[in-house]
């Protein structure tokens, strides 16, 4: 059976998607700001090698793990409900661990705080993002998956601001932005409705099934693969410009770590900006038109448009142009993707939470990949003086290009 959505207002659309804005402002918060400064508080002689390590293992915790509170959330017969316990639980104990870096005396700590909070957020996300296919009609799904885009830049900003605010010293910059985010997801949590479902409804949970929670098999479901796949591309090339923007104006365009951080501030405002208005504006005709992929794919091309420009840019000019056309492009990809593989998830309705946490693979596993792929890319027609970045963003532009042709490849959505 198709997962079809029960309907709601505008009033339950708009707390969920103030209880998104809230999980990250409490989890980028750490992720982009507070604990590279923690971990440079505590192990100043070796903080960039140590901050890899505790970010890789958080990373590594999360990819796992989120799948796999996916699954037992889907399995999930709590008198409570299915959903709600998993955000409440999770949300709450990955709190905890947060506050717990702010207080750790050693890297150590600091690590172990955050894979244990890498896992937490994983379960509250693994079980928010099913509530999409299952609550939200299909006529609501671009809208609300628009807003949905533009949670986690809302919870950079939020979060920026609030250590700006607090300082960068002691655990208050851990422990306002995690307050601020309890605020935002307590009155979802504390409005949901949910029946609870019996073990014939969800059926049985199995290790099999925890073991294949990363996994939907291609071959059964070739349509959820080919979204994936498509996604998993153009994100490769996003994370390329996204990692490597600092080093380009530096080894590229002649900047120092002195005077570059006003470039990035403008790049990274521009961004947000463009991402915002083509996400927003984009959920909206895609549910007023009723259509989806040709927003994928239309996104798809405007991120090659960006890369290729920011491939031969000779001026901070021609980067910030590429990087707010690069906004366009993944502002118009996320208005819709969500509600795009709403309508591809596999027609298991017990399984929504899987199939988003496994789809949500296709942007993490290319944020991992991208670093360990650049320095190849870099020394395609590089000098030993300076990186090739022409390549490696022209690169970034076929791989965005190989998305745009997966796409077209996709039945059963329009």
């Amino acid at each position: 059976m198709r997962i079809t959505g029960q309907k709601v207002g505008a009033a339950f659309v708009t707390r969920y998607v103030l209880a998104q804005i809230g999980i990250w402002v409490a989890l980028l918060t750490p992720s982009g700001v507070t604990l590279s400064l923690r971990v440079g508080q505590l192990d100043p002689e070796n903080k960039a090698s140590t901050l890899a390590i505790v970010s890789s293992a958080g990373a590594l915790a999360a990819m796992v793990g989120t799948p796999v509170f996916g699954t037992l959330s889907d399995r999930s017969t709590s008198r409570f409900g299915q959903r709600r316990p998993f955000v409440l639980a999770g949300f709450f104990i990955g709190v905890a661990a947060i506050f717990g870096i702010g207080y750790a005396p050693n890297v150590f700590f600091v690590g172990l705080g955050w894979v244990i909070t890498q896992l937490a957020f994983g379960a509250a996300i693994a079980a928010v993002m099913a509530i999409l296919p299952e609550r939200v009609p299909h006529e609501m799904r671009g809208r609300t998956s628009g807003f949905m885009g533009v949670t986690s830049q809302v919870g950079i900003v939020f979060g920026a601001v609030l250590v700006q605010v607090v300082g960068t010293r002691g655990s208050l910059m851990f422990v306002i932005p995690a307050v601020l985010g309890t605020l935002l997801v307590l009155p979802f949590l504390l409005l949901l409705k949910e029946a609870p479902k019996t073990r014939s409804e969800v059926g049985d949970i199995s290790f099999k099934d925890l073991a294949t929670s990363l996994w939907i098999s291609p071959r059964k479901h070739p349509n959820f693969a080919l979204a994936w796949l498509g996604r998993a591309f153009c994100w490769l090339g996003l994370q390329l410009l996204v990692t490597y923007k600092t080093y380009f104006l530096i080894d590229h365009l002649g900047y120092t770590t002195d005077n570059v951080a006003p470039v990035l501030t403008t790049s990274m405002f521009t961004l947000a900006l463009t991402l915002s208005f083509t996400s927003i504006c984009g959920g909206w005709i895609s549910d007023r038109i009723g259509r989806r992929k040709p927003f994928v794919f239309a996104a798809s091309l405007i991120f090659v448009a960006a890369m290729v420009i920011i491939a031969f840019s000779t001026s901070v000019t021609h980067f910030v142009i590429g990087v707010g056309i690069a906004g366009l492009g993944q502002g118009l990809y996320l208005s819709v993707d969500y509600a795009l593989v709403a309508a591809l998830l596999p027609d298991d309705r017990r399984e929504a939470a899987k199939g988003m946490s496994v789809y949500n693979l296709s942007s993490n596993i290319p944020s991992t990949l991208a670093p360990t792929l650049a320095p190849a890319l870099l020394s395609v027609g590089a000098s030993q003086a300076t990186p090739d970045y022409t390549s490696m963003y022209l690169f970034a532009a076929l791989f965005s290009l190989i998305g745009a042709v997966v796409t077209l490849l996709l039945r059963g959505v329009r």
